[in-house]
């Protein structure tokens, strides 16, 4: 299996990092069920990594209500920040960027709303461990498109072609190949659907690492 040697490391946050996604599938149905609608795990699995004002607007024609985007996002936001203490680490996430710290520069690039951005890393004391953070509501375009990644590189003055990011979606896995960049693909259950997207396809992040050449 083919072993990195980035200039940079980029890391998706939601299902790479912290174990949040069960949580945002949560309080997506919550949201649903409040406007009379049902949303299923299908549903949730095939927005996982867009822009959460995306997925507003994609519930919103699912479900029949009318989206005002601020109030929709801001009721997505509080519902999940009420239980963010409640949020674990995946394993081997914070032994990942421990090793990686200050050997070479870190970036994180993230779907998720600033504020929820920045909840999560204080949660798990992790705020200082990233060079720079970018939340997709910062770039004009949030994954599946490459925005998020192409800020994040150009933020750690690293061209995309020396990053190597690390994702758990394929919509996230989309973004960072259209930025340029490697790409190791982390996913929650079979990862036979980013064989053809990723360059490499691992079960967890200590294989992750193991493939990661730090200087």
């Amino acid at each position: 299996m083919s072993r990195f040697s980035p200039r940079a490391l980029i890391f998706d946050m939601d299902g790479l990092l912290v174990d949040s996604e069960p949580l945002w599938h949560e309080v997506e149905r919550a949201f649903a069920r409040a406007r009379g609608g049902e949303w299923t795990d299908e549903m949730a699995l095939a927005c996982t990594g867009q822009g959460i004002g995306r997925i507003v607007h994609i519930m919103g024609e699912h479900i029949g209500f009318e989206v005002d985007e601020a109030r929709d996002v801001t009721e997505l936001e509080d519902r999940f920040l009420a239980h963010v203490e409640g949020l674990s680490l995946k394993p081997f996430a914070r032994a990942f960027l421990d090793e990686a710290r200050g050997r070479l520069p870190i970036g994180l690039a993230s779907s998720s709303p600033r504020r929820l951005i920045d909840a999560s890393l204080k949660r798990f004391g992790l705020t200082d461990h990233f060079d720079v953070t970018v939340s997709g509501q910062e770039v004009p375009r949030a994954k599946p498109w490459p925005d998020v990644y192409l800020r994040a590189a150009e933020r750690l003055s690293v061209g995309a072609e020396g990053c190597l990011a690390l994702e758990d979606s394929k919509n996230g896995v989309r973004a960072a190949k259209g930025a340029g960049m490697a790409v190791i693909a982390v996913p929650e259950g079979d990862g036979g659907a980013f064989v053809e997207i990723a360059d490499v396809v691992v079960r967890s992040l200590e294989e992750a690492r193991a493939l990661v050449r730090l200087p």
